[in-house]
This record gives structure tokens, sequence and C-alpha cells, in this order.
């Protein structure tokens, strides 16, 4: 056990030795090119205010819309999943297999 707290120590010490001070980081200049300076950056302002209550948009879609496509899904879903179970069925039957198998 004592090694093991010695191997960490010397991990967390190998670790923090590069990392230098934090006067380095200020040392850096930040660097922006005039594409990202001229940029027309969106604010909070700009963002449209939601619609009243009750109204509908392709942006804002009626709920009542999502629910009715949620039961065509359900239902959809439900007949793949059936027509499914009726391809996976077997075409021949056991002794029809065996009566075309040619024999060895």
């Amino acid at each position: 056990m004592n090694g093991l707290l010695r191997g960490m120590a010397f991990l967390l010490l190998a670790s923090l030795a590069g990392c230098g001070s934090a006067r380095l980081f200020g040392a850096y200049p930040v660097a922006e090119t005039p594409g990202a300076a001229e940029a027309p950056w969106p604010r909070l302002v700009d963002t449209p205010a939601a619609p009243p209550k009750g109204t509908y948009s392709d942006a804002v879609p009626d709920p009542v819309t999502g629910v009715a496509v949620a039961a065509q899904l359900g239902i959809a879903a439900r007949d793949a999943a059936t027509r499914a179970e009726a391809l996976g069925a077997p075409v021949l039957t056991e002794a029809e297999r065996r009566r075309l198998t040619p024999k060895r």
C-alpha cells in the first residue's frame, strides 16, 4: 500500500511539473481573424418572441398533429410486425423439405 501511495504522489508531482505559472497564459496574445472580428454574432435580444398560445406554424407545430402522427406510426409499426412475422415463417414444411432433399 505504501508503494501505491508513493507511486500516486510521484504521478501527481510529475503531472503538475509542466504546468508553469498562471502568468504564462496571460503572455499569449489572443489572435482573432478579421473575418471572425467582423462576423454578425447573434445577440439575445435578436431571438424572436414566442408566438401566442394557440398559434401554430411550421416552426411551432400543433401538438394534436404530433399525437396523430404518433398514432399513425404505431399502426404502421404493428402492420409491419405482423407482415414480418408472416414473412419469417418457413416456406416448406419439414416433410416437404425431406421429400425434396436428395438422399446421399
